[in-house]
């Protein structure tokens, strides 16, 4: 009886496993159909700031678009000036029909930035650009330039998920999870830099996982994360580049890991002996790191108002909304309502996607047994949302005698990218608990992604017809 009991377990594992090493394809089908649907279904400018991407990509190449000939006064953001359109059922030749005409760049009513071409708004913008092109050799309207710059750009970052996915030594799940929320497959199908950004941080985290999962530090690891660093600064967003970090202590930590009996003792010594020493001098250890923390923070917040200003509303902001344009959750931001204002979607999905990518997580194996990679996983996340509120400290509501109470203008989007760094943490051997079987973590995954996915594109049209 054990010996039956003891085979359909070893069954079951072997048909998770190869359900896990074809996670890629699963991935890749619902991210082209699901991304074929939002690029052609959704309205245009389906992204925060779409008018201004649409600017910049089109005048990259050449095709400056005059924008106010489609109903849009300004380089703005927002889905609003459609609605009349879609209700009045005039959408296709408003935007689909009706040929752009083309100005000097010169002549834009609002400055593109794009005479700096190391930045991430012009090496984020490359790709969309490239469809911008083609969209136009097809047909010279501003709807088809958009929507065929969307498929161009999703192909693109999907086919490029897809093979990170697939060679990735561990976290599969999850980085197929992350890439088939709604906002990151809404990214991927839009002109938005913020789908070069996903990449570059899904490639960055890959080749360190890969690594840990080699227990090897080779020539070409290093080579490729010096590759990946310069291409993160020049290409993502500032908040996104405390991913470099994560570079020298995983390499420090790939070349002390055991490969052999003696050194796995050996190893184990240090791990014991490190934690013995972080035990005995906690308080050591803890004063040392406020001091650091009060020193350097003073030091970065010197023109912000000082360090308890900025603290004072850093937690303002995460505790008391006084005054906010959008009545909804921050978090639905984070991964199920890309543009939250037009996508109408469920709040109780929020509730769905967070138990989602908390199972996926505490589902990881074990595939090494540092003490200090997840800390500095975690430090690292922490690191890069705390670097986005304080790029964001001079919006906010004035209170009076010159003060602000909380900071305004931070999206959750701009944090779905460090998800993809809980791999790193949850595959850690001191992870004591783990989750249920991969074969119903992947199909959860797959009908939540999709449902989920069709809502976003259903309800945004239906907020552009009905509301």
């Amino acid at each position: 009886m054990d010996n039956m009991d003891n085979m359909d377990t070893h069954v079951v594992s072997k048909k998770s496993r190869k359900i896990l090493q074809n996670i890629h394809k699963i991935y890749l089908l619902i991210a082209v159909i699901g991304g074929l649907l939002i690029s052609i279904a959704m309205p245009m400018f389906n992204e925060p700031d779409g008018q201004y991407h649409f600017s910049v990509s089109s005048a990259m190449v050449g095709l400056n678009t005059d924008i106010s000939k489609y109903g849009e006064p300004e380089i703005s953001s927002g889905m609003y000036r459609q609605k009349e359109f879609y209700q009045s059922g005039t959408f296709l030749e408003q935007y689909l029909f009706t040929k752009a005409t083309l100005y000097p760049i010169k002549d834009s009513p609002r400055d593109l930035e794009l005479d700096n071409k190391f930045s991430y708004n012009y090496i984020g913008h490359v790709i969309p650009a490239i469809g911008i092109w083609l969209g136009y050799h097809l047909y010279p309207s501003m709807g088809v330039m958009i929507i065929v710059a969307r498929i161009f750009s999703m192909l693109i970052y999907s086919f490029t998920m897809y093979f990170i996915i697939k060679y990735l030594k561990f976290g599969k799940l999850l980085f197929a999870t992350i890439s088939l929320s709604p906002v990151i497959m809404n990214t991927f199908s839009s002109l938005s830099y913020d789908g070069y950004g996903m990449i570059i941080t899904a490639s960055s985290v890959a080749i360190i996982i890969n690594m840990i999962a080699q227990k090897k530090v080779k020539i070409w690891h290093i080579v490729t994360i010096t590759i990946l660093m310069i291409l993160s600064v020049i290409g993502s967003k500032p908040n996104l580049w405390v991913i470099n970090l994560l570079f020298p202590f995983s390499i420090v930590i790939t070349a002390l890991m055991p490969r052999n009996e003696k050194r796995e003792s050996l190893y184990q010594r240090r791990n014991k002996e490190k934690k013995n020493i972080l035990i005995k001098y906690k308080w050591l250890f803890l004063i040392g790191s406020l001091i650091i923390f009060v020193v350097v923070g003073s030091y970065l917040a010197r023109d912000r108002g000082g360090l308890f200003e900025v603290m004072t509303r850093l937690i303002f902001t995460q505790t008391f909304r006084v005054v906010d344009g959008v009545k909804t959750n921050d978090f639905i931001n984070l991964l199920v309502a890309p543009y939250n204002v037009y996508n109408y979607m469920p709040g109780g999905l929020i509730a769905v996607w967070g138990v989602l990518v908390a199972v996926v997580s505490i589902s990881e194996k074990s595939y090494h047994k540092s003490v200090l990679l997840p800390w500095v996983s975690f430090i690292v996340i922490l690191l890069g949302i705390f670097s986005t509120y304080f790029g964001f400290l001079g919006f906010g509501d004035l209170l009076g005698f010159g003060l602000r109470m909380t900071v305004q203008g931070v999206q959750w989007r701009y944090f779905t990218p460090l998800l993809l760094v809980l791999p790193l943490i949850f595959s850690s051997s001191r992870i004591k608990f783990k989750a249920m079987n991969t074969n119903s973590l992947v199909i959860f995954m797959a009908i939540t992604a999709i449902v989920s996915n069709f809502l976003l594109v259903f309800n945004t049209l239906w907020g552009m017809i009905m509301v």
